[in-house]
């Protein structure tokens, strides 16, 4: 203590004569987020299929649904519905908020598919399906974990070839592909569960490949 004393008494005393260089932290305005670009969308897709059904409709989820990662955890079965022509999921969302958002072709088969294999190994595991509950999510020892979903986008990433990718990735593809068929803020707003109309612009910030095409076009003569 006495240390720390006489520490802060010295620096007043040769305060005036210091000269103290402190770097300014350079912040970069906000842009688009990072999404990924279809090419990587598809690969992320082919890794996720060639991992089996289930790891296949929770990407799908992530991508299709922009699901936030403990929205897609807390899904029950009896969140989504799906038919031959149609299909949605209901997310839990912060707080008490629940939204019901349309499934794209591409996840409503995926979940089918996952759905079918649940029930088989649900079935073939009676102690593994009281632990599930109605968890749409299985993992070795019950239902996934929000840390579990992470891994299986980690373990995706891996094998696309995209280390380091996590479900908010996939959640900023969904949101920049609504915005490129032309949503408006306000359905993207809705279908992301954003509090906050601010939250949702930043989806509308161009990107660098975006500007740069732009350019190319604008000036192409």
């Amino acid at each position: 203590m006495n240390q720390a004393l006489a520490a802060v008494t010295l620096l007043y005393e040769h305060g005036p004569a210091l000269r103290l260089a402190v770097k300014r932290a350079r912040v970069p305005k906000p842009g688009a987020p990072d999404a990924l670009s279809r090419a990587q969308e598809n690969v992320v897709h082919r890794a996720a299929d060639r991992r089996g059904p289930r790891d296949a409709a929770l990407i799908a989820v992530l991508l299709g649904a922009g699901a936030r990662a403990e929205e897609c955890q807390r899904l029950r079965v009896t969140d989504m519905s799906i038919t031959a022509r149609s299909g949605t999921a209901r997310l839990h969302g912060k707080g008490d908020e629940v939204r019901t958002v349309p499934l794209p072709v591409p996840a409503r088969e995926r979940l089918t598919a996952w759905l079918q294999m649940r029930a088989e190994l649900l079935a073939a595991r009676p102690a593994l399906a009281e632990q599930v509950g109605d968890g749409l999510w299985t993992g070795q020892r019950g239902r996934l974990s929000v840390d579990g979903v992470t891994d299986v986008v980690r373990a995706v990433g891996k094998d696309a070839r995209l280390p380091g990718l996590r479900p908010h990735r996939l959640r900023h593809t969904y949101a920049t592909r609504l915005r490129e068929a032309d949503a408006d803020h306000a359905q993207i707003q809705a279908l992301l569960g954003h509090i906050s109309i601010e939250t949702t612009a930043r989806y509308f910030r161009a990107s660098a490949t975006e500007v740069a095409d732009l350019v190319d076009r604008a000036l192409d003569y």
